[in-house]
């Protein structure tokens, strides 16, 4: 029996978990039917050597090869939560938590995962090292990653390698994407403040306006992407809200203040660093010019993943044999979404692997959106690729089971 069989034979139970997963949607660290499932279809059906539990809801997962030689370790991640987002009413099998949905295929991350416990169990005695699986919590709030890396359960200087998977409407379930370098972004976010002299509308010059600052802030900002950032990088500054404050009577009132928001994000270090820096520059340089001050707060969210040469390598490797070479894809640029896996990697090499997961000939569901779907075949082609890269790091013949 060779890895392609086996998969086959256990996706349709993956598949029936999966179901159960995706009509029981939960919101980040609030995972505990996902959670409990999990924890049920691994006591009955694998014999893991350790399962300990991560914050609330999480879980580490280990096997242990048996194969004599040095011993090595990779880690694989799965995401588990949901987003607040009402699916369509249109698909078969569809959420039952109302306002509560898998928009963004963490679902389908944690059935491939526990494919993957279940396929490399088999392969323990070609085993020399461990391979760990992170069902992780709370990846859309950004707080899942960090409980791994804070775990005294986790010595994350012994692993050697970490690999993930998102799924991605772009290209047809049954292929992979992968790139060389940068493939996700980072995701920064600033808080500015722009403060002036409030007074009334009709007398302008009496006032400092901040809305009227604000407004060439947001255009300067832009000027950063568009005159220091190489045309040939990736950046995106966007304002995402706005607030100026007047009360009841604020339609004859200039405010004081005007609050925003911003989301920043790079895909390389440096130029994530450059816009890091040049924000507060530009936003108190404007502010300073037109009578005004501002002031801004920086939060910092995951770094860029970047995908390292030899792992991209294996992923197109292992890829192109049990997929076929013609459903591996080189994509072209990186995605301007982030992913807190990036946390993670910063900790050892790795690879993230896009997961096609569009019905072939079919309607376009963009993530994070009511009408986000997967096409089952997605689920074996996940299953193969992550139990695939993690054979291939220990170098396993993965057609030959023992």
């Amino acid at each position: 029996m060779n890895l392609q069989k086996l998969v086959a034979d256990i996706e349709p139970e993956i598949y029936q978990v999966w179901k159960q997963i995706h009509m029981h949607p939960e919101l980040g660290l609030k995972e505990f039917h996902t959670s409990g499932l999990i924890e049920k279809e691994l006591g009955q059906k694998t014999h893991v050597d350790r399962m300990e539990r991560i914050g609330d809801t999480g879980w580490l997962v280990e096997i242990r090869g048996t194969r004599p030689g040095p011993c090595r370790c990779i880690a694989l991640r799965g995401d588990m939560d949901a987003l607040p987002v009402q699916e369509d009413s249109g698909f078969p099998v569809r959420s039952q938590v109302e306002g509560v949905m898998h928009a963004c295929g963490h679902d389908v991350h944690t059935s491939v995962l526990l494919g993957a416990v279940r396929v490399l169990e088999h392969y323990r005695d070609q085993i020399a090292g461990s391979v760990l699986f992170f069902f992780q919590p709370a990846e859309e709030i950004l707080a899942g990653a960090k409980l791994f890396l804070e775990s005294p359960l986790i010595d994350f200087g012994s692993i050697d390698g970490v690999a993930a998977c998102h799924v991605s409407p772009e290209f047809e379930a049954g292929k992979i994407g992968v790139r060389r370098g940068p493939i996700m972004a980072s995701a920064d976010k600033a808080d500015i403040t722009v403060l002036g002299k409030a007074g009334h509308c009709a007398h302008p010059h009496t006032t400092v306006d901040p809305v009227a600052i604000a407004a060439q802030v947001i255009t300067a900002l832009q000027q950063i992407v568009s005159r220091e950032v190489p045309p040939a990088e990736s950046a995106v500054i966007s304002v995402f809200t706005i607030h100026g404050g007047g009360g009841r009577n604020g339609c004859t009132i200039i405010p004081d203040r005007v609050e925003m928001g911003a989301s920043i994000r790079a895909v390389t270090p440096q130029v994530r660093a450059h816009l890091l820096k040049r924000i507060p520059q530009v936003c108190q340089g404007v502010a300073g010019a037109m009578g005004g001050q501002a002031e801004v707060e920086l939060e910092l969210g995951p770094p860029p993943f970047v995908n390292d040469d030899e792992w991209v390598e294996r992923v197109r490797r292992c890829g192109e044999t049990l997929l076929g070479k013609e459903n591996v894809v080189d994509l072209a640029i990186p995605s301007m979404g982030a992913e807190d896996f990036s946390f993670v990697k910063e900790k050892a090499p790795g690879v993230f692997v896009r997961l096609g997961c569009r019905t072939p000939g079919g309607p376009y569901g963009s993530l994070h959106s009511p009408t986000f779907y997967t096409d089952r075949k997605a689920l074996a082609t996940g299953i193969l690729t992550l139990a695939g890269i993690a054979l291939d790091f220990f170098g396993v013949d993965y057609n030959r089971l023992s």
